[in-house]
C-alpha cells in the first residue's frame, strides 16, 4: 500500500539560504505526493533527458564507428600483409607433398623450414591485432578475423609435424640401412617418430580444412591453403593411413625378441625364369630387436636336397625335372604367387622346418642390383680367388667360379658369393651422405623395373607393396576395361646361361573398329649375341618358352616364326602319388592346345595367354609374330571424350625395347596426337608402362 502524506511545511526546492528576489513558492502545491514515484515534468525535464541519451548514442556510435573503420583499415592492412606471406606459404607446402611424392625429404625440410619463419612472422601479425584491444570488444562483430588467427596455429603445427616427418624420412634415408645392420634401436626410434608426426598431420590437416571454409574471403592465402590442403593433404591422406598402418606392422615384424626371417632371393636373369632370374641363391636374413642379425648366403640346392616331397613341376620343365623345388618355383609372372611358392618348398625342407623356421616375407634382385652396389662401392678385391670384382665383370666372374671354380670340385659352388657378400656389406656401411642419396635414386629405379620385388605374408604390408607398386604382382583389368593389356613372358629351359646375351624388342600395332574391338599385330624379337665368348654356357642355343598374356577372351589369329618342340613326360606321377600345387594347377587346367600354330592358350591371372617355344642360335636373330582378335568386351560405346587406356607388362631381368601403334575406329581421332593414330616408343621401359587415349570426332 502506498503511503502518503500531506505536502506541509516542506519546499521542492532545498537551499541554504534563500534569494530574497526569487519567489520560491511557484512549484509549491497543497496536494498528496507518491514519495515512491517523484513526479516528472513532461516538458524539459522529458527533453533533457531525450537529448542527454540522443548525445549518448551518438556518441557511442561515433565511438563504434571510429572503431570500424580504424580497425577495418588495419584488416585489410592485414590481409595484405597475410597474402604476401601466406601465398609463399601455401608454395612452400606444395612444394614438399611434391618433393616427398618424389623421395626428396631434404628438398621438402627446406622448404618446411622456410615456413616455420613465415607463419611465426604471420601468427605475430594477427596476435597484436587480435590483441589490439577494439577486436575484443567486437570480435562477435569479425569473428573471422579471430578465425585466422586460430588457423594459423593450426597450420603452424601442420607445418611442424610435416617437418618431424621429412627430417626423420631423410635421416631413414641416409641411416636406415646402418641402423638395420648395426643399431636397431634408433631405427625403431625414427620409425615411431614418423608415426607419431603422419598422427598429428592427419588431424590437423582436417582441422584446417574445416575452417578455411569460413576464411576465403579474408585473403588468396588461406584460400591457397584449402586447396593444398584439399589438393595435397586430404587427396593423399589415404596414402599417409596406409603408410602408418604400413610401419606399424613393419615395427611388429622386425621389432621383436623373436627371430624373424626374410630370404633373399639373388636371381639370375642369365637363366630366366617368369618370376625373374633362376635362383641359384638365396640367403636367409634373420632379423630381432630392430636389425638384422644374421645373413646366411645359400645355394638354393641345399634346402631342396632336404626337401622329400613329391609336387608335379611345370609341364614344360618335367623333361629336366622329375620333381618341383625352390629352384624352379619362380615359374609365375605374379612375383607374390612365385614368392609364396618358393617359401613354401623352403619351409617344408628339412634345412628350416626340424628347426620350426618360416620366412615372414621375401625379397628378390637381379645381377643389375648387385652392379649398382658394386658401382656406388668401387671394386672389392677377392684375395683368395685372385680376383677384383667390378660391376662391369660381376655376373661373367662369379658365373666361372660357380659353373667351373675351385668351390664348385669342392662341392660349394656358391661359397664366392658367401665371400663377397659381408665385403659388400661392411663397405655399404660406409658410404658418405652423397653416396646413399645416390644408391637410394637408383634403387627407386631398380623398384619401377622390378629389379627388386618384395613379398610379405602380413596382409597390411602386402597391401602397402601393392599400392607402391613394389611387389611385382601382375596388373588386375577392371571390369569396365576398355582397351589392350600385354606381357611378354619368357622362360629359358635348358638354354644354358645364354639370356645374358638377349635382346629384346616388342612392337604391337592396335587397330580399334567401329564396334570397339581390337586387331592386334604383335611382333617380338630377340637377338642372340653370344656365340663368341670363352665360357660355353654363354654360346648355347636360347630356348625359350614364351607366353603372351593378353585381354581375357582374346583369340589367336596367326602365328609365325615359333619353335615346333614336343614335350613327351615319361615319369609316371599319379602312380608315384605327386601331388599338385594348386596355382600351377588352375593355369594348366585350362591349357588347350592350338594344333594349327604349334602352340597353346590357357587362363593365366585374369589373362588370356598364348604359349609356344621360340629358340634362337647364337649370333641369330628371331621374329615371332601373331594376329589376335579382341572382343569389346566392356561394351563401350564409341563417343567424343571415350577413353582408351593401353597396359604393357615387363619381365623382371628382361630389358625391354617396346613400341605401340593404336589407330581410332573410323570417324575418329586421338585427343593426344590430334589425328587417328597415336604412336609410343621406348627404349627401355619400367615395369609397367600406362597410357590413357581419348576420342575426338573427326
Amino acid at each position: 500500500m502506498s503511503q502518503q502524506v500531506p505536502i506541509k511545511n516542506i519546499d521542492p526546492v532545498l537551499v541554504d539560504i534563500k534569494n530574497p528576489r526569487i519567489n520560491y513558492t511557484w512549484s509549491s502545491h497543497h496536494k498528496v505526493v507518491d514519495l515512491r514515484k517523484t513526479p516528472i515534468d513532461e516538458g524539459g525535464k522529458r527533453r533533457t533527458i531525450e537529448f542527454i541519451a540522443k548525445v549518448s548514442l551518438f556518441a557511442v556510435l561515433g565511438v563504434v564507428s571510429l572503431g570500424i573503420v580504424v580497425e577495418s583499415f588495419i584488416l585489410f592492412q592485414t590481409k595484405d600483409v597475410v597474402k604476401n606471406a601466406g601465398e609463399k606459404i601455401a608454395q612452400n607446402f606444395s612444394m614438399s607433398v611434391d618433393a616427398f611424392q618424389n623421395l626428396e625429404p631434404d628438398k621438402a625440410t627446406a622448404a618446411l623450414r622456410q615456413n616455420g619463419t613465415e607463419i611465426r612472422e604471420l601468427d605475430a601479425i594477427l596476435e597484436n591485432r587480435h590483441t589490439s584491444g577494439f577486436l575484443s570488444l567486437i570480435g562477435t562483430i569479425i569473428p573471422t578475423f579471430r578465425e585466422a588467427g586460430t588457423l594459423v596455429k593450426h597450420v603452424a603445427s601442420l607445418n611442424m609435424s610435416f617437418l618431424k616427418l621429412a627430417e626423420t624420412t631423410d635421416k631413414l634415408k641416409q641411416d636406415g640401412f646402418t641402423d638395420f645392420q648395426s643399431n636397431g634401436d634408433a631405427l625403431v626410434e625414427k620409425m615411431t617418430n614418423a608415426r607419431n608426426a603422419i598422427k598429428v598431420i592427419l588431424a590437423e590437416a582436417q582441422v584446417i580444412k574445416n575452417a578455411t571454409t569460413n576464411l576465403r574471403r579474408l585473403s588468396s592465402f588461406f584460400d591457397k591453403v584449402d586447396s593444398v590442403i584439399g589438393e595435397k593433404y586430404l587427396a593423399h591422406s589415404a596414402d599417409l593411413y596406409r603408410g602408418d598402418a604400413a610401419i606399424e606392422h613393419f615395427l611388429s615384424l622386425v621389432d621383436s625378441e623373436k627371430e624373424k626371417h626374410i630370404a633373399l632371393f639373388f636371381q639370375n636373369p642369365a637363366e630366366i625364369r617368369p618370376g625373374g632370374g633362376f635362383i641359384g641363391s638365396y640367403s636367409d636374413m634373420t632379423i630381432q630387436n630392430g636389425q638384422m642379425m644374421n645373413l646366411d648366403v645359400r645355394d638354393i640346392y641345399d634346402p631342396d636336397g632336404q626337401f622329400f616331397g613329391k609336387v608335379i613341376p611345370p609341364y614344360q620343365l618335367q623333361t629336366v625335372s622329375e620333381k618341383w623345388g625352390a629352384r624352379d618355383a619362380n615359374w609365375f609372372f605374379d612375383f607374390p604367387t612365385s614368392a609364396k611358392t618358393v617359401l613354401g618348398f623352403l619351409e617344408e625342407s628339412l634345412m628350416y622346418s626340424e628347426k620350426g623356421i618360416t620366412f615372414d616375407g621375401a625379397i628378390a634382385i637381379n645381377i643389375e642390383v648387385i652392379k649398382t652396389l658394386l658401382s656406388v662401392t668401387g671394386p672389392i678385391p677377392l684375395p683368395e680367388y685372385n680376383l677384383t670384382i667390378t660391376n662391369e665383370n660381376f655376373l661373367l666372374e662369379v658365373q666361372r667360379e660357380v659353373e667351373a671354380g675351385k668351390d664348385k670340385a669342392a662341392g660349394q659352388p656358391k661359397k664366392i658369393l658367401k665371400v663377397l657378400t659381408p665385403m659388400l656389406l661392411e663397405k655399404l656401411k660406409d658410404l658418405d651422405a652423397a653416396g646413399k642419396t645416390d644408391l637410394i635414386k637408383k634403387f627407386t629405379s631398380h623398384i619401377g623395373k622390378k629389379d627388386i620385388m618384395f613379398y610379405m605374408k602380413d596382409a597390411e604390408l602386402a597391401s602397402f607393396l601393392n599400392d607402391a607398386k613394389a611387389n611385382g604382382a601382375i596388373y588386375t583389368i577392371p571390369r569396365d576395361f576398355w582397351g589392350s593389356y600385354l606381357a611378354v613372358v619368357d622362360a629359358n629351359v635348358a638354354g644354358g646361361k645364354t639370356d645374358a646375351f638377349m635382346s629384346q624388342s616388342v612392337s604391337a600395332d592396335i587397330n580399334v573398329d567401329t564396334s570397339g574391338s581390337l586387331l592386334t599385330d604383335i611382333t617380338v624379337t630377340r637377338t642372340h649375341k653370344g656365340g663368341t665368348q670363352k665360357d660355353p654356357w654363354w654360346n648355347t642355343d636360347n630356348k625359350n618358352f614364351i607366353q603372351l598374356l593378353m585381354n581375357p577372351g582374346s583369340s589367336l589369329v596367326t602365328m609365325k616364326g615359333n619353335t615346333i618342340k614336343l614335350i613327351k613326360p615319361t615319369f609316371d606321377y599319379e602312380a608315384n602319388e605327386y601331388i599338385k600345387n594348386p596355382d600351377l594347377e588352375s593355369i594348366d587346367s585350362s591349357r588347350v592346345a592350338l594344333p594349327g600354330f604349334n602352340a597353346w592358350t590357357m587362363s593365366e591371372f585374369g589373362k588370356t595367354a598364348f604359349a609356344t617355344w621360340f629358340t634362337v642360335p647364337p649370333a641369330k636373330t628371331g621374329t615371332l609374330t601373331l594376329r589376335v582378335h579382341t572382343d569389346n568386351t566392356a561394351e563401350a560405346t564409341l563417343e567424343e571424350g571415350k577413353k582408351y587406356t593401353f597396359v604393357y607388362e615387363r619381365q623382371s631381368g628382361v630389358p625391354t625395347k617396346l613400341s605401340v601403334s593404336v589407330s581410332a575406329p573410323v570417324g575418329f581421332t586421338w585427343a593426344e596426337s590430334g589425328t587417328p593414330l597415336y604412336t609410343y616408343t621406348n627404349d627401355d621401359i619400367d615395369g609397367r608402362t600406362l597410357f590413357t587415349l581419348e576420342l575426338k570426332r573427326q
